[in-house]
């Protein structure tokens, strides 16, 4: 699996005739590809919406598929996090909801972009969040009635420090996605084109670490 989430942001399903050179070079799935890429698509949301990853829907809008022009490979896109919410990241504090998961937080510090996004999953209804304040933790704030913050803006700040300190509970909805998607593929794919069909599953990186 990946160590790091740049390296993941493009899964590359690679499916190769297994016959030889000539034959490889004739090889076009297109076709049944486009099955494939649309069956994907319907699975990872089903999928997503079973183990609870939805928030804010951006995921979902975000990820396609597309059969590359010379017939060979299917192409499936997501955003470069798909996997955290997969293999979960462990927290601060504890390990508890991803003891294997290669991905840990580091400390609670958390983006701009990333603090909208946890607010705007607030303000959707997903979270219920009580605030609260514990003395001399720094991760929490204290001193925020000082500073005049809204009220969800105080939900905002207790689910972050809430998320980093216990981190994001693994829900392997991708690995099952991928797995319900192509569990049949070999078979299917043999009989359309009769002959034997290899699969392999390539992970690349998008060029940004980010």
């Amino acid at each position: 699996m990946p160590k790091s989430i740049g390296q993941v942001q493009k899964a590359n399903l690679n499916f190769l005739s297994g016959v030889g050179s000539n034959d490889f070079e004739k090889f076009d799935a297109t076709n049944i590809f486009e099955v494939y890429g649309e069956k994907f698509i319907a699975e990872l949301a089903r999928q997503a919406n079973i183990k609870g990853v939805v928030a804010s829907g951006d995921m979902l809008r975000e990820s396609y598929f597309k059969v590359t022009p010379d017939g060979k490979t299917l192409e499936i896109w997501m955003p470069d996090y798909f996997d955290y919410p997969n293999q979960g990241v462990k927290g601060v504090k504890s390990f508890s909801n991803a003891p294997s998961s290669p991905y840990k937080f580091k400390n609670y510090g958390m983006s701009n972009e990333g603090r909208a996004s946890i607010k705007r999953y607030i303000e959707s209804g997903h979270a219920k969040i009580k605030t609260v304040e514990k003395n001399n933790d720094k991760a929490l704030g204290i001193g925020r009635e000082r500073k005049h913050l809204s009220l969800i803006d105080l939900q905002t700040e207790t689910l972050i420090y809430l998320i980093k300190r216990f981190g994001i509970k693994a829900t392997g909805y991708f690995d099952a996605t991928v797995e319900n998607t192509f569990d049949d593929f070999m078979e299917v794919a043999q009989n359309e084109f009769g002959t034997q069909i290899s699969l392999s599953i390539e992970r690349f990186k998008n060029g940004n670490n980010n």
